[in-house]
């Protein structure tokens, strides 16, 4: 069922989009419990305990249900999937709060951090991008 208006789920971090101006989306999550706007809630083919949203959305899905292990990433390693299976491999002074998996970076180990975490979704934002955004407003980094 296409919905316009009120996307039928909270969060998503399995999207199915198609079309790029005006997608269409559906969200592939299988959860306890879907939410109340959802129409179309059915039992996962996966996985019978969870459910499944069949609902389409006219729109963006919306935000992730799961937060990244960082908050940005110049250097994502990513599965070709769709959505892809991310790691990111930045070197830093310290990892995300979010990061469960912070260890020694490979070539500065006394110096510098990397988080190991893999994260289901696409990377987010290049960390370059938001230094020069946040530099331009007057924040520094």
């Amino acid at each position: 069922m296409a919905m316009g208006g009120r996307r039928p789920w909270k969060c998503c971090d399995q999207p199915i989009c198609r079309g790029w101006k005006y997608p269409v989306c559906e969200c592939a999550d299988e959860v306890d419990e879907c939410a109340p706007t959802c129409h179309s809630c059915v039992p996962s083919k996966a996985n019978a305990t969870r459910k499944v949203c069949e609902d389409t959305y006219i729109g963006k899905a919306g935000p992730g249900c799961t937060e990244k292990p960082w908050k940005c990433c110049d250097e994502p390693f990513c599965s070709g999937a769709d959505p892809p299976t991310c790691h990111c491999a930045d070197e830093v002074e310290q990892c995300a709060p979010t990061c469960k998996t912070c260890l020694p970076a490979l070539l500065h180990p006394w110096t510098r951090h990397m988080c190991f975490d893999f994260f289901h979704g696409f990377p987010g934002p290049q960390c370059r991008y938001l230094a020069a955004a946040d530099d331009a407003a007057g924040g520094g980094y």
